[in-house]
């Protein structure tokens, strides 16, 4: 792979760092058939010149830049008139673990060109499989768990799964991170289908009364965002561990989101286990999930950065929360 190829991904990871699609319930249909998966940035190098270029477009069309119009949806029934050439860009939510316990992680997925009415269902399934960029990131379903539909309509959004036995909680998981794994699923589905609708939960083509040992004799609603997603989370830069991104240019944006005490983020940039610069930022609001943003000048090379909060209770409470990338500097001011 080229270097500019590189700067592409790099850039377009950070294009779309905020972007959540958000599309009318009335798009969204029955997913009956098994879709094949589908892996970000899996693609072929012959195709990847032409790849990129519908991906640069998509990215015009989501962000909004100067001269372009909102993105337009595809037409009703799933068709594929002025999508089938479209990159998807997903949100996907997976657990990791934290001060307060297990918590969700948000990741954007960028991929090729796909039909529309293949991505919310791709989405779940990623998720579903712990297909995380980031290494500290994990879903706990047991493996082999297949998302055969997502259907929108009525009063809920029903997930299909199969895979076999789905009922009990699986071996070293937590009650609390049961609990987390579905609401895992459930903000994924929300995110990708705009709405607030609960998830009802099936297996086998039956309703799951029991799911990861949880109990589920009816809908299940989003738990509240304050105590289901992760204190302290980075949206961007993303971790270039599983993936080949290239290189950022100095000085590098941060953003991310964090429930802080007197809304203060602290963060450090670590090079060989040595922390060579540290600094806070604020986040909009106190004590409430809420954004925040920085940037910070470093020479090339690699770096891990880390964000995190501060226990002020002095170790009575649940202790810090932080989450962590591994990034490259390649250029830019040094600072």
């Amino acid at each position: 792979m080229t270097d500019p190829d590189r700067d592409i991904r790099t850039l377009l990871e950070d294009a779309v760092s905020d972007v959540e699609p958000r599309r009318g319930l009335d798009e969204i249909t029955a997913r009956t058939t098994s879709a094949p998966r589908r892996r970000p940035w899996a693609w072929g190098t012959t195709g990847a010149v032409v790849a990129t270029a519908a991906i640069v477009a998509a990215v015009v069309a989501v962000t909004g830049l100067p001269g372009s119009g909102p993105a337009r949806p595809g037409p009703a029934g799933g068709g594929t008139a002025d999508t089938a050439t479209s990159p998807w860009v997903v949100p996907v939510y997976y657990v990791g673990d934290t001060g307060a316990g297990p918590r969700l992680f948000r990741e954007k997925h960028v991929g090729p060109p796909s039909r529309s009415d293949d991505k919310v269902l791709d989405a779940v399934q990623q998720s579903v499989d712990g297909d995380a960029f980031d290494p500290d990131y994990r879903s706990d379903w047991p493996a082999g768990t297949h998302v055969d539909a997502v259907r929108a309509g009525g009063g809920a959004t029903t997930v299909a799964l199969s895979g076999g036995s789905l009922s009990a909680r699986p071996a070293g998981v937590s009650a609390a991170g049961a609990r987390a794994a579905l609401q895992q699923l459930v903000y994924t589905v929300r995110a990708n289908l705009g709405d607030d609708r609960p998830v009802r939960f099936e297996v086998d083509g039956s309703r799951a009364a029991t799911l990861l040992g949880v109990p589920t004799p009816g809908d299940v609603a989003a738990a509240s965002r304050d105590t289901t997603l992760a204190p302290v989370s980075i949206d961007s830069p993303a971790d270039r561990r599983s993936r080949d991104l290239g290189g950022l240019r100095s000085p590098v944006t941060v953003t991310g989101s964090a429930s802080a005490f007197e809304a203060t983020v602290q963060w450090e940039l670590e090079q060989g286990g040595t922390v060579v610069k540290r600094g806070f930022a604020t986040a909009r609001e106190c004590c409430t999930l809420s954004p925040y943003t920085f940037r910070f000048s470093a020479p090339p090379g690699d770096y891990t950065l880390v964000v995190h909060d501060e226990d002020p209770s002095g170790g009575e409470g649940t202790g810090t929360s932080s989450d962590s990338k591994q990034i490259r500097v390649t250029g830019g001011a040094e600072g």
